[in-house]
């Protein structure tokens, strides 16, 4: 009779037997990005790649230098000095940008694979939540430039308005979004933006619920921007940011209370590590599908 023992060793499984010995190790694949946009989108890429990972036992892999790594100094990645292994690696991609495709989190585990794609769904990472907000920690320098600004702009208001309660503040931090937004090219194919009718709701929104509150308004560094927040973001309640890096400024955002965004990823994850209320623009694009085609695919 034939005698079978298993036995785990630093991840061999050893199989014997009176008759052979075989040895199958457990070797998992490496994810690599294909890195594109700016902090918002890489932020996405991120998190999405590492709960992919997570689903099929790979090795979530990037470049020691890569332009995230200056931002989170906690990420788990593993992280390398020479892309060797990402530059062989298997392209992988989405069907279609911006709605979860489950073939593209479904990857052969044993693959060294880059996926090619903006992979902007929570549904990527929605089972490793929790790890992606221990990871997303900006490092010492950013941490203390954005907590300044946002004591600095706390300590300016209520050193004007005395009789409000620094501890009863509710600090409400806006992102607005337009820019290229406004390009022909955009506008044709259905990209809309927020209008000052729906700023101006969601400010009130924040004014009747709460006694105390201060807005911190942020918009990119484009000059129609800049003009627009001058013309709509008004009040003594309303604080218009000094634009500074893009890290120090979600940085800020995201120690808000509560938050109003209006498009794309970087007020998304602003508001996501906020976690007070968040308003958003919800009519981001017309309708050009088929509501069938869109419930089928996200």
């Amino acid at each position: 009779m034939s005698i079978i023992v298993t036995v785990c060793i630093f991840g061999l499984y050893v199989f014997l037997s009176s008759t052979q010995t075989e040895i199958v190790p457990h070797i998992k694949g490496h994810l690599c990005p294909d890195w594109t946009g700016r902090l918002g989108n890489l932020m996405f890429q991120y998190a999405s790649l590492f709960g992919i990972a997570k689903r099929n036992d790979m090795v979530l892999t990037i470049h020691e230098d890569d332009e995230i790594t200056s931002v989170f100094d906690n990420l788990f990645a593993l992280k390398l000095n020479n892309n060797s292994v990402c530059e062989h690696a298997q392209t992988w991609g989405e069907m279609e940008p911006c709605l979860y495709d489950i073939l593209a989190a479904t990857i052969p585990s044993n693959r060294n694979v880059k996926q090619m794609s903006l992979l902007q769904s929570w549904k990527y990472f929605n089972h490793v939540e929790q790890a992606i907000k221990e990871q997303f920690r900006f490092n010492q320098k950013i941490e203390s430039k954005c907590q300044k600004m946002l004591n600095d702009a706390i300590i300016a208001f209520t050193s004007i308005h005395t009789k409000i309660p620094v501890e009863k503040l509710q600090v409400v931090g806006i992102h607005i979004r337009r820019g290229d937004y406004l390009d022909k090219d955009k506008i044709a194919h259905g990209y809309q933006t927020a209008d000052e009718e729906h700023i101006k709701k969601s400010i009130n929104y924040f004014r009747s619920k709460f006694n105390y509150v201060l807005f911190l308004a942020y918009t990119s560094y484009y000059w129609k921007d800049l003009l627009w927040r001058e013309k709509h973001l008004v009040g003594s309640d309303v604080v218009r940011m000094r634009v500074n890096s893009p890290e120090v400024d979600i940085c800020v955002l995201s120690k808000c209370n509560h938050s109003i965004i209006t498009v794309r990823s970087f007020g998304w994850w602003a508001a996501c590590f906020a976690n007070g209320t968040t308003i958003y623009y919800k009519n981001v694009a017309k309708l050009t599908v088929s509501i069938e085609m869109i419930l089928a695919k996200t």
